[in-house]
């Protein structure tokens, strides 16, 4: 890789990090570009150079924290089936992985958090799916993983807590339909 590249790089991780500091005690709204560079120590047009706009790094930022989360498991098309749906051992472990990780809690709790349930379901299909999956599989997998982020955001707004064997039960519900048309 040439220094370019590598400061390149550089920037991007940068970048990156000072979101994640600033977005602990602030909305993303409230991030602004100034404010990011300076926590960065990059010029504005190093981010303009890496980024259009704060959507773009917000996005690369879900789609890294999804990666992490899905480490050490196979893609959601591969899972175990039981009676046709993902085996709830690997539904309980995928939730346990996403609720720990503080990046996806904060915007599933966040002000305006239905804003970025889009950016978190598209980062888990194209980490699932790869970059080039068909339509179907994709918009299939898409609509699976909204109804889930869904599910796992009411359960963690609401007031009334209900168990997470509960929330587990209905991803597996949920699960087995999708895998019924998916065939």
């Amino acid at each position: 890789m040439d220094r370019r590249a590598i400061r390149g790089e550089q920037s991007r991780t940068a970048l990156k990090a000072a979101f994640l500091e600033l977005f602990r005690t602030k909305e993303p709204e409230d991030i602004s570009v100034v404010e990011l560079c300076r926590k960065a120590g990059v010029n504005r047009s190093t981010f303009y150079a890496h980024y259009e706009y704060m959507d773009q790094l917000i996005q690369e930022v879900l789609r890294d924290s999804v990666a992490e989360v899905c480490e050490g498991f196979t893609t959601q098309w591969d899972l175990p089936l039981e009676n046709g749906g993902v085996a709830r051992d690997l539904i309980h472990s995928y939730l346990r992985h996403f609720l720990a990780n503080p990046t996806l809690r904060r915007f599933c709790t966040c002000v305006n958090s239905g804003r970025y349930r889009v950016l978190i379901v598209r980062a888990q299909v194209e980490v699932s799916l790869g970059p080039t999956p068909d339509p179907v599989r994709y918009y299939t997998a898409y609509c699976h993983n909204a109804g889930v982020l869904n599910c796992v955001q009411e359960w963690l707004n609401n007031e009334k807590p209900i168990s997470s064997d509960d929330v587990m039960e209905i991803i597996h519900e949920s699960s087995k339909i999708m895998y019924r048309f998916r065939t």
